[in-house]
């Protein structure tokens, strides 16, 4: 049986980096109203779970499959896989998972603790850095999010409020290679808008900012390089009823993926350093960008 309360999150830990995290996929091959039937791949283990039940109290089993058992059922998904990182924090004498979603639920994270009696659940003391409890509110149970995709509401509050603090600490890369006539850069277009931009991200919080950066270059432009030590320049842009400040390093791309994780929703193009302005939009990402190229110029001489 799993006894269990979740919770949004506002705020992080500051020494949260000090703790293993491990990358979640996960997606249901059955979905009702109080059951559902989950494969996951946690790290590098394959699990088919079932639950029933509702609320913090639920009934559980969960088995080991192979990985070929696993892209068998991949296959009968409903609804839209889920990405995620898990990040075990200690706290008292418990254990509070973080969840910190990717993809098109990028920006949601929860903490859900799980107790080993309903009489412990009941007593237990959030920390400060919790915010509501959404053990009860369907549309953040993960079979919803697979099926609905990001919960309203909460798009809703922000909208209305400022999103948490963390939202607007991000990174990103120039990701760069050089030709016979020069320096080209590796440009993306946003989800929405299909705007040129660099890849960027919310700093996840179990990385640091480049290997953050880095990894954002992997899912969104399908990049993969080394990162320049030395170069950091910085750009800002106006989103969400506040300032999203980005940390900006130089990559130098060794090599480019034929297939890539957000290659449905985004388009990447190679640009001459000469015509990045043509495509560029925000000044400040104009000016980071060129001068991150300057720098790089200056090293080599």
């Amino acid at each position: 049986m799993e006894i269990e309360r979740k919770y949004l999150v506002n705020e992080l830990p500051e020494d949260l980096l000090k703790y293993p995290s491990v990358p979640i996929e996960q997606g249901y091959v059955i979905v009702t109203t109080d059951r559902e039937l989950r494969i996951r791949k946690k790290g590098e283990a394959f699990w088919l779970t079932f639950k029933k039940g509702s609320g913090t109290t639920r009934d559980e089993i969960e088995i080991g499959i192979s990985e070929e058992q696993y892209h068998d059922y991949k296959d009968q998904i409903v609804g839209s896989l889920i990405n995620k990182i898990r990040i075990n924090y200690p706290y008292r004498k418990l254990t509070i998972e973080i969840d910190i979603y990717k993809g098109p639920l990028e920006g949601l994270a929860v903490a859900e603790v799980e107790f080993p009696s309903t009489e412990s659940m009941n007593k237990f003391s959030p920390p400060a850095w919790f915010a509501e409890e959404v053990s009860s509110r369907a549309e953040f149970k993960n079979k919803n999010l697979a099926m609905q995709g990001f919960p309203t509401s909460l798009l809703q509050k922000w909208k209305d409020e400022s999103r948490p603090p963390w939202h607007y600490n991000q990174s990103g890369v120039v990701p760069f290679r050089k030709t016979e006539t020069g320096y080209e850069i590796l440009l993306i277009t946003t989800r929405k808008s299909g705007n040129w931009i660099v890849p960027k991200g919310i700093i996840e919080p179990d990385l640091s900012p480049v290997d953050s950066a880095s990894k954002e270059a992997l899912e969104e432009a399908g990049v993969s390089g080394t990162t320049i030590d030395g170069i950091q320049e910085s750009y800002f842009f106006d989103k969400w009823n506040g300032r999203c400040n980005v940390a900006l390093f130089p990559l130098e791309v060794t090599k480019t993926h034929a297939h890539w994780a957000e290659e449905d929703v985004r388009k990447r193009k190679w640009v001459p350093r000469e015509h990045v302005d043509d495509y560029l939009k925000n000044p400040e990402l104009i000016k980071a960008v060129l001068t991150t190229m300057d720098e790089l110029s200056g090293m080599e001489e």
